[in-house]
């Protein structure tokens, strides 16, 4: 995928566009992220510069009238992002067997409100790890949104791509909000949301205990 992007028909009346974003497409995925996930949770520049050396993805779904139906980021994780992960996975005193390997994050998927119970973020969600297979890593890892309503959770859908639970860590994005400034939908300026966290094995189908 690399600088240039793609276009690919995911399903009948879904357009993806997969690789690096150009200013109008990085534009309206940071809208619909920010308006999602908090006030400021990302800029246009931060999806250009996500996927500026191929290591990670921006995924914008389109209906074939031109509706944006919504946007999702992954990446691969650098080793001081990887050393991050496990050490706040072994706070709460859990192993996932993330060692030695590769592990791949998916950072974001949101669809729009219309566009929801349609399936969209299901398509997204597998670009997405076809994006982290074909950079060679060995687990897709995602933290889901503990929220009351189920349309603001991402949980379901990752259990039902073959995602594990591993842990629930509270105050999850309390860090990455003081230091990016964005405000939680819920919590506004001091987040105390917590995630649940899952592993997907990407090698095979058999999981690892």
């Amino acid at each position: 995928m690399g600088a240039a992007t793609m276009g690919t028909r995911a399903a009948p009346n879904v357009i993806l566009h997969v690789g690096a974003p150009g200013p109008a497409v990085a534009s309206e995925a940071a809208a619909l992220l920010n308006e999602s996930l908090g006030s400021g949770f990302t800029q246009p520049s931060a999806l250009a510069q996500l996927t500026a050396d191929g290591g990670g993805v921006l995924i914008r779904a389109r209906g074939r009238d031109g509706g944006l139906l919504g946007a999702a980021t992954a990446h691969v994780l650098d080793r001081a992002s990887h050393a991050v992960l496990q050490d706040r996975l072994r706070i709460t005193g859990v192993d996932a067997g993330l060692d030695g390997r590769r592990v791949g994050e998916l950072k974001s998927i949101v669809v729009a409100p219309a566009a929801r119970g349609t399936g969209i973020g299901s398509i997204m969600l597998a670009a997405s790890l076809d994006f982290l297979k074909a950079r060679g890593c060995h687990d897709a890892v995602s933290a889901s949104w503990v929220s009351a309503d189920p349309q603001h959770s991402s949980l379901g859908m990752l259990e039902r791509a073959g995602f594990a639970q591993v842990a629930t860590i509270p105050a999850f994005w309390a860090d990455d909000q003081q230091a990016a400034g964005y405000l939680c939908p819920l919590c506004g300026a001091g987040c105390v949301c917590a995630a649940v966290m899952l592993v997907l094995p990407l090698e095979g189908s058999a999981r690892r205990g």
